[in-house]
C-alpha cells in the first residue's frame, strides 16, 4: 500500500492535530481461464484473463479521534470468453466512512451487511487464482451489493458496532432513480471465540421478499474452514457450501469448495485449487472444478498486490 501524506505548515505547526493522508492500492493479474461450455453460449472454450484495480482512499482525522474516509476505484478487465477485448478502464461510485471507538457508519457506494464481511464469510476459501468457484457459488436469489469499480444501482447507509468478541451491522439499501430495484434492509449479528467466529443475517425487501444465513468459519492450526447456509424467497431450495484450506508449507496453500441447492436445475458446484506465494505480494495460482451449470472450468496465473 503506497502512501502520500499532505500537510499544511499550519497542520505542521498545530500540535495535536492530524494530517490528512491518501493511500492507493490495489492488483493486477493476467492468466488463462477455460469453461468446458457445456449448457451456455461461450464464443471461446478458452481465454486471456486479465485485471488491473486501484483503490483510493482519502482520509482524514479530528483532533478528538473522530475518523472520515472517502474512497474510489478504477478498474479494467478483459472482455471475457466472447471476446477478445482489453476493456477500457471504468470507475465506480464513491463510498465514504467514519468511525470512532467500536462504531463504524458507511453510506453511499458501500457494503450492506451480507456482503461487508462484518459477520459472515461468505466466499470462503475459493479456488483457482480468480476464486472462480466459492462456497457461495450456487447462492442465487440473494440481495447483496458491495463497493466496487462499477456504478453503483443503489446508495447504502450501514452501522456496524464491534465489542468483546460481539460484532453488530445493519443497513438500508435505498431504491433506485428509475424504481427498478426496491429499497431493502439488513441485520446481522456474530460473536468471535479464539480463532473462531459464527454469524447470520436477515433481509428483508418488498419485491424480492426475505432472505437469512448462517456462517461458521476459522482455522486450526494450518487448516482454515468455513460453511455457510441460506436461503431467499426466490431460491428453489436452500443452498449449502463449506470450503477448506491447507497451508502445507509457508508459501502454499490447497483450497477446496462445494456449494448446493439454489436455482431450479443447478448442479452441485466444486473446486480444487492451489496457491504460491513467491513473496512481494505475488502469487501464482491454479484450479479446475465443476460449475452449477456441469461446465468444467479452470484457471492459472499470477497475481501481483501493490
Amino acid at each position: 500500500m503506497k502512501k502520500i501524506l499532505f500537510a499544511s505548515t499550519a497542520l505542521i505547526a498545530t500540535a495535536g492535530m492530524a494530517a490528512a493522508e491518501i493511500t492507493w492500492g490495489g492488483y493486477g493479474r493476467f492468466g488463462l481461464v477455460y469453461d468446458a461450455d457445456g449448457a451456455n453460449s461461450n464464443t471461446h472454450e478458452s481465454a486471456l484473463d486479465h485485471r488491473f484495480r486501484l483503490t483510493v482512499t482519502g482520509i482524514s482525522e479530528t483532533d478528538n479521534g473522530l475518523k472520515f474516509e472517502g474512497r474510489i476505484r478504477w478498474e479494467a478487465n478483459d472482455g471475457g470468453f466472447s471476446s477478445n477485448a482489453a476493456n477500457a478502464a471504468s470507475v465506480g461510485g464513491a463510498g465514504f466512512a467514519v468511525t470512532t471507538g467500536g462504531f463504524r457508519l458507511d453510506v453511499g457506494h458501500v457494503s450492506d451487511v451480507f456482503d461487508s464481511g462484518d459477520v459472515l464469510n461468505w466466499g470462503g476459501h475459493g479456488a483457482g487464482y480468480t476464486y472462480f468457484q466459492e462456497q457461495s457459488s450456487n447462492f442465487n436469489g440473494f440481495r447483496k451489493t458491495g463497493f466496487g469499480a462499477g456504478a453503483a444501482a443503489a446508495q447504502t447507509i450501514k452501522g456496524r458496532y464491534t465489542v468483546s468478541g460481539f460484532t453488530g451491522s445493519i443497513s438500508y439499501t435505498l431504491n433506485d432513480t428509475a424504481s427498478t430495484t426496491d429499497e431493502y434492509w439488513q441485520i446481522g449479528a456474530g460473536y468471535s471465540f479464539g480463532d473462531h467466529r459464527v454469524g447470520a443475517a436477515y433481509g428483508d425487501s418488498d419485491i424480492a421478499g426475505s432472505q437469512w444465513a448462517l456462517g461458521v468459519d476459522g482455522s486450526f492450526g494450518d487448516f482454515s474452514y468455513a460453511v455457510l447456509v441460506g436461503d431467499n424467497d426466490t431460491a428453489a431450495d436452500t443452498m449449502f457450501g463449506a470450503s477448506g484450506s491447507y497451508a502445507i508449507s509457508a508459501a502454499t496453500s490447497i483450497n477446496a469448495n462445494f456449494s448446493s441447492g439454489g436455482a431450479a436445475g443447478n448442479d452441485t458446484s466444486y473446486g480444487l485449487g492451489v496457491r504460491h506465494s513467491l513473496g512481494g505480494g505475488v502469487t501464482l495460482g491454479a484450479g479446475i472444478g465443476s460449475a452449477s451449470d456441469g461446465d468444467t472450468v479452470a484457471d492459472a496465473g499470477v497475481q501481483f498486490n501493490f
